[in-house]
């Protein structure tokens, strides 16, 4: 996007976020322009009415007076709280910004392709994204009002230094000149150098991750890896950082510079008032107010071309955001579109094959099949054959790169992937643990469905985890994990009935269980397992699992080796063939016989 494409849709961003405290900023910002100016008036009459009262009559020189510091104080009062009151304003305008930007973010990661993540330029925009988007908007906006207010403000106090003289309005813009360039110079040189410290900022936050986190911290301790990560990640935080500061160093000793500059000018300023009050040229109270007008420019005059630095850093910034906002999503539905309905009769792959980004070998490579309504089919094979990423073809979490799969006949590139999902109950292979209640967990399966508090106990009895459930200290409501207080943690395997609870009470035709008794104990798994068939009744499932024990309950068995169907067929049609699937399930049995 253009800079101008950037302010204009940061502009719109803030003010679809909050329009009432956008517009409520503006109004004190354009307030607190012109109290400053009164307050310098009313201290130039203050004085001047002191000096004539002290000079002609100084026992009545209170009472002439009163009015006038009865009115500095309104005015600074006024200007004292204004600055206050935007301040709260512009917090709340803040907040308003950073959760909508919050918002967008999540709503753009959720939508996103499954597939960014498996590169690490997607994690490279999210993560400049994360740290730019919440208040880049905001303080563009904050900065365009700054100049609104700097140049309302600063015509006022330059007219008023013009009617000293006109070089004295001449040095106050001429004086901060050089630091507005250093500024914009500097933007450019750390924009570029934090864009491509990405990837090591990443690198640190991960060590950091590794020495504080809770799944690293078992085998950190077991193996004494606490200070490799420190060394590790103080040796990636200082790559980043050194730089860093060399560069602000550099623009620190020009800043010096620059104010040594701006020093002489007031000085010269100071000396050219001071003589003109002396000479009787300037009363009392004109110097003070003049003195006061030219500090007040500068402050007003930095805060304005602050103000466009700030912009142009922010442009610079925002972009970073955008970029990620503006990434494209490819899963979605095709022209004609179709509204997927439950499964009536089979889904078929024809000629699959996808491949990682990255990866010049395929994970999948031209694979054909058919899973028919109501059957069990087992996924088969070793390690890195392709079967959980068929998976996650199936599900549409990917799309091939040629092939296609039909669900009842129609290409499902022609339907919208969140309602094609919605079919599908999978219990991943890295299932997820909800540092929630134990209900909740169960519940996260059907999001939608609320009054089922009779449904997730049914589940949680097919899957054994009910009575453990009911043990806790409140029972279903008691949150499971480590993170929160009061909260239980659970065994890998008891975390595994969770999920696949979940999964069951997710009421979808298809269901995918990827390894989903690998930490079951042998009872659980027994029970659960002898009552198969009892448990997917009426669902059409695929079933992944190394415990042949559990592959040869399948109505066919397909096995998987190095992204191709070696071969399918039933436990019994495998097992005389005598090729890999009987060669596997040979060897693990002959451990169980010994």
């Amino acid at each position: 996007m253009k800079k101008k494409e950037l302010f204009r849709e940061s502009i719109r961003l803030v003010w679809v976020s909050a329009p009432g405290w956008a517009t409520f900023n503006i109004i004190l910002s354009v307030l607190r322009s012109f109290l400053p100016l009164a307050l310098l008036f009313l201290i130039k009459v203050l004085i001047d009415d002191i000096t004539a009262a002290v000079s002609s009559d100084p026992g009545n020189a209170f009472s002439t007076i009163i009015i006038t510091v009865i009115a500095v104080v309104v005015v600074w009062f006024l200007d004292e709280t204004t600055t206050d009151l935007g301040n709260f304003v512009r917090k709340k305008q803040s907040l308003a910004l950073e959760i909508y930007m919050y918002g967008l973010l999540h709503e753009k990661s959720v939508r996103l392709d499954l597939i960014n993540f498996e590169q690490p330029g997607y994690y490279d925009s999210l993560a400049r994204a994360s740290r730019e988007a919440p208040w880049r908007p905001n303080s563009i906006v904050n900065n365009l009002i700054s100049m609104l207010r700097g140049v309302l403000s600063l015509i006022l106090m330059a007219g008023l230094l013009l009617s000293l003289h006109w070089t004295v309005a001449a040095a106050l813009i001429a004086v901060n000149i050089p630091a507005v360039w250093l500024r914009l110079h500097y933007a450019d040189i750390l924009y570029n150098f934090q864009r491509t410290q990405t990837p090591e900022a990443r690198k640190s936050a991960y060590f950091h991750w590794l020495l504080t986190g809770d799944r690293p911290s078992r085998e950190l301790r077991l193996f004494g890896l606490g200070d490799y990560f420190t060394s590790l990640f103080r040796k990636s935080y200082l790559k980043q950082k050194e730089e860093e500061v060399n560069i602000i160093r550099k623009r620190t000793m020009i800043e010096l510079v620059s104010d040594l500059i701006k020093a002489g000018v007031i000085l010269v300023i100071i000396l050219f008032i001071a003589r003109r009050t002396i000479d009787s040229r300037l009363t009392l109270g004109q110097m003070a107010m003049f003195l006061l007008a030219f500090r007040q420019g500068m402050i007003y005059i930095k805060d304005l071309f602050g103000s466009l630095a700030g912009l142009y850093e922010d442009t610079l910034f925002i972009g970073d955001a955008f970029e990620f906002l503006n990434l494209t999503e490819s899963l979605k539905a095709d022209p004609p579109e179709i509204i997927p309905a439950p499964l009536k009769t089979s889904i078929v792959a024809e000629n699959l094959t996808f491949s990682y980004p990255g990866n010049q070998v395929p994970a999948i490579n031209n694979i054909s099949f058919e899973i028919r309504k109501g059957e069990i089919i087992a996924l088969a094979g070793p390690n890195g054959a392709g079967k959980s990423t068929l998976v996650k073809l199936l599900a549409r979490l990917y799309d091939p790169d040629s092939g296609s799969l039909k669900y009842d006949g129609h290409d499902i590139r022609h339907m919208d992937p969140a309602l094609y999902r919605k079919n599908f109950s999978v219990v991943f292979q890295d299932f997820m643990l909800y540092n929630m209640n134990a209900g909740e967990n169960i519940r996260i399966g059907n999001i939608d469905e609320r009054e089922a508090e009779e449904r997730i106990r049914a589940v949680a009895g097919i899957t054994g985890v009910h009575d453990l459930i009911n043990s806790l200290p409140k029972g279903y409501d008691t949150v499971i994990g480590t993170l929160f207080d009061d909260s239980r943690e659970l065994s890998w395997g008891e975390w595994q009935r969770i999920a696949l609870s979940r999964a069951l009470f997710r009421d979808a035709p298809l269901l995918i269980l990827d390894e989903p008794s690998s930490a079951l104990d042998a009872q659980t798994e027994y029970d659960i397992f002898s009552r198969f068939r009892e448990i997917v009744k009426g669902r059409t499932s695929i079933l992944i699992s190394h415990r042949f024990t559990n592959v040869c309950l399948a109505d066919r068995i397909i096995v998987l080796d190095r992204g191709v169907i070696a071969e399918s067929g039933t436990h019994d049609e495998l097992m005389k063939k005598g090729r890999i699937y009987a060669g596997m399930y040979s060897k693990q049995i002959s451990r169980y016989k010994k």
